[in-house]
Parts: structure tokens; sequence; C-alpha cells
């Protein structure tokens, strides 16, 4: 069984900090047909989470970085959650992906609508210490 990763991706100088606080930054990418989420996507034969999510963050926003932690199982079932760090001033202005099935990336202070994720799934990888990974 095939298993997958979500990144939850911040720029260089912010450490994951709940949503719910006004320092709060993290970045999210509009699939056309499910709304805003977080990078992420299937971790194939020969790649580790952090490299399935370094790609798949490439592919869905254009960007680079650093896979910093690794929570196994944060998100329940097959998958895991990595924190990624880009070295990137984080704006208010959006961007358009390569990837045809992402028509928008951005960076977010407060979750977008309309949100494909639920709410509670992003206060929790925004919660999470990071530090016992």
């Amino acid at each position: 069984m095939k298993s997958w990763v979500v990144a939850w991706v911040t720029p260089y100088g912010h450490p994951p900090t709940s949503i719910e606080l006004e320092d709060s930054c993290w970045l999210m990418v509009r699939h056309v047909e499910r709304g805003w989420e977080l990078p992420g996507g299937w971790v194939e034969d020969d790649e580790t989470s952090e490299m399935a999510a370094l790609r798949e963050v490439y592919e869905e926003t254009g960007l680079l970085g650093t896979a910093a932690q690794t929570a196994h199982g944060l998100a329940g079932g097959e998958g895991d959650v990595v924190w990624i760090i880009v070295d990137q001033e984080a704006t208010p202005i959006s961007w358009e992906s390569a990837d045809p099935n992402i028509s928008e990336v951005g960076w977010c202070l407060t979750p977008p609508e309309p949100l494909a994720w639920d709410l509670s799934e992003l206060k929790q990888f925004s919660t999470y210490d990071w530090s016992k990974s």
C-alpha cells in the first residue's frame, strides 16, 4: 500500500505556530476541484517521506526547501506530515502553479475559503510539537 505525505511549509524565520496566532504563516495550494489544501501527494517507491514532500512542494509551488522534521502518523493512516522551511519571504501576492491541478499558490495568515481540509487538521499541524519528531 502506498503512503502519502503532506507538507507543512513555513518561510525561514517563522517556525510553526498555531494558525490562530497573529504571527502564524504557512503555505497552501488551491486545487482546482477540492479548494485550498496543503501541498502533498503519494510517496513513490524510491522515496522517503521527506523526499516526496520536497518534490510535491516543488511540483505544486515552484519552491525549494529543506525538510526540517517529520511527524509520522500525525494525520492518521499511512501518511506523514513533513515540516518544510523555504528561504523565501512570505508575501500577500499569490502565484500560479505549473501543476495543472493547482490554480493558485499562496502564503496564508488565516485559513482561506473554500478550504478542502478540516480546520481541526490545520490546527493540529500548526500546534504540533515539532521538536519531538
